[in-house]
């Protein structure tokens, strides 16, 4: 963990960094929870972890969304995650949307006009909605996780109670 001095006790290091705002941190995570659950699990968790990994996101890349792999989100799709873009494991609609949560995780500025059309069209604009919302918080959590160096530990963040260690989901 990056050098920070008073943490507060928790359970895991992204509990001692965000306790130190406790009443942010229980608003941001419900919003979190709320704005990921709104989206697909299986299409969600992709873009998730093909996020953490461009961001370099330890603790991400250290969980999995329960509800992703109970809808049937497989290891072996995770690992191709690197060539989404040709492999026969993704669909269209999953190659526009990681595409897109590249975009966001890079530089969102670079987001143009017939970049939000495809992912609209391929997700309606209601979906594409919360799909953006889920996107934006998802890079936040991940960009302070990666400033503030938190590794994934043996718990679970109590705030990230529908997610499960990847030890744990591998099993």
């Amino acid at each position: 963990m990056a050098n920070i001095r008073n943490l507060p006790p928790g359970a895991t290091e992204l509990d001692q960094v965000w306790g130190t705002r406790p009443g942010f941190y229980a608003v941001f995570m419900d919003d979190y929870q709320r704005s990921v659950a709104r989206v697909d699990a299986p299409l969600i968790e992709l873009c998730r972890l093909r996020m953490a990994t461009i961001l370099g996101s330890a603790l991400d890349l250290g969980l999995r969304y329960q509800p992703a792999v109970d809808a049937g989100l497989s290891e072996a799709r995770i690992a191709a995650l690197s060539d989404y873009t040709n492999s026969p494991l993704f669909t269209e609609c999953e190659r526009l949307c990681i595409g897109f949560a590249e975009l966001f995780a890079i530089q969102s500025s670079s987001i143009g006009d017939a970049d939000v059309a495809q992912v609209q069209d391929a997700l309606g604009a209601e979906q594409f909605i919360y799909f953006v919302k889920a996107l934006s918080v998802i890079d936040q959590l991940q960009r302070s996780c990666v400033a503030f160096d938190v590794q994934p530990g043996t718990a679970v963040p109590a705030t990230m109670a529908r997610f499960r260690a990847l030890e744990a989901t591998t099993a």
